[in-house]
């Protein structure tokens, strides 16, 4: 017997529908089950436990701000609460927009003694341009990061000392528990010096951040090889470093801040080379210890004055000095800068920076004193954006 068409039909037919019940009843329920507890949230909302169990069906359901003022509410009343700190964090950082900004920074220097201690010891002008990119946004439900930078230096008169640099460094953005989260990269760099390719670098690193009470806090772990190029006196090798940085709001009053940055470095890079910039690693097998601290206070709505102290101690364990012991310098950098905040545009700066450079070595040979004088203009803006969206504002205004 021939059994008709529709018969087959019938049992997937029942299927779809009742997959499509379910689809609509679930929601149905989960709007239900909200509004239920909310009702008893209304009623008792000191009571943390109704609040987590709100938190997390409206997590569930999607309804993230809901959630986000559950677990706010349950921090307010129980601020040692565990999973209400770990959703809040979660939640912050589901609801977090996707970020991308690029800062390009144009300027000038005149250096005093950019040669250090090697001559001709004469004052130089220089040209300056970098532009940075930080860049974070979900990918599969995971937060991540991206940075990147290049960077150029030219001379007035000394062509061997022009500088090139390019890096960049990607890695997730995982949340360890309330208000720190762990970074972990990888990436590399490239450089160019004296008119021939300078290194190549390829590291790692694990960052954790963190905000408390409005304290900033962050601690960078960092691994690299690096490989020079055979024209420079000096070798590949590994290098290892720790640098942390606290910012202190409102230490200097209600318009100011105080940053402190202390770093810890081991360096195995045989031999030797002039350092072609200031923040450049320098090769060489030492050790090297050192902080900066700095302060910002705001004066007008139209300029933010600073001052900064940079201090470090690198001990050599190859580098002899004439008199046979291990070469130790000391390293003194005191400035100022004038910053005058969106002069031409709302996201245009114009800084100016003073720094006395002061190096005081157990060989003789290798002290030096250098003077700098910065001017910068700095621009960012949204990398998303086309130019002629990008905010705008007149001088001073907010």
């Amino acid at each position: 017997m021939r059994v008709p068409v529709w018969c087959h039909l019938v049992p997937s037919l029942a299927a779809s529908v009742f997959l499509l019940a379910l689809l609509i009843v679930s929601p149905a329920r989960a709007s239900n089950q909200l509004d239920s507890l909310y009702s008893q949230v209304l009623k008792h909302p000191e009571d943390s436990q109704l609040n987590l169990n709100f938190a997390r069906a409206a997590e569930a359901a999607g309804v993230l701000r809901w959630a986000l003022s559950a677990y706010e509410r349950v921090t307010v009343n129980d601020p040692s609460n565990a999973e209400a700190q770990a959703g809040l964090q979660r939640v912050r950082r589901k609801l977090q927009p996707d970020y991308s900004q690029v800062t390009v920074e144009l300027g000038s220097t005149v250096e005093s003694n950019p040669r250090y201690y090697l001559g001709p010891r004469r004052t130089e002008v220089e040209g300056l341009a970098s532009a940075s990119l930080r860049d974070e946004r979900a990918i599969n439900g995971l937060r991540w990061r991206t940075t990147g930078a290049v960077a150029g230096q030219i001379y007035s008169q000394s062509g061997d000392l022009g500088y090139g640099y390019a890096g960049l460094y990607t890695g997730p953005v995982l949340d360890l528990f309330s208000g720190v989260s762990m970074v972990p990269a990888v990436g590399g760099a490239a450089t160019y010096y004296d008119q021939h390719f300078y290194y190549g670098e390829g590291a790692v690193s694990t960052t954790f951040e963190g905000a408390s009470q409005g304290l900033y806090q962050s601690l960078q772990l960092k691994a690299a090889y690096r490989s020079y190029n055979d024209f420079f006196p000096s070798a590949d090798g590994f290098y290892t470093e720790a640098r942390a940085r606290f910012a202190f709001p409102n230490a200097l009053g209600n318009s100011g801040v105080v940053i402190l940055s202390p770093w810890v470095l081991y360096s195995d890079l045989a031999g030797s080379a002039i350092s072609p910039a200031l923040t450049e690693l320098a090769p060489g097998a030492y050790v090297e210890a050192g902080s900066k601290i700095e302060g910002y206070r705001r004066i007008t709505d139209w300029l933010i004055a600073g001052a900064s102290l940079l201090y470090s101690r690198r001990a050599y364990r190859d580098d002899v000095t004439p008199t046979g012991d291990k070469r130790a310098d000391n390293f003194l950098v005191p400035g100022v800068t004038l910053l005058f905040p969106h002069l031409l545009s709302y996201q245009t700066d114009l800084r100016f920076d003073y720094k006395y450079l002061w190096n005081n070595s157990n060989d003789p040979t290798k002290s030096f004193t250098d003077h700098l004088v910065t001017a910068t203009l700095i621009f960012r803006f949204d990398p998303r954006q086309p130019f002629w969206a990008q905010p705008v504002s007149l001088p001073g205004a907010r």
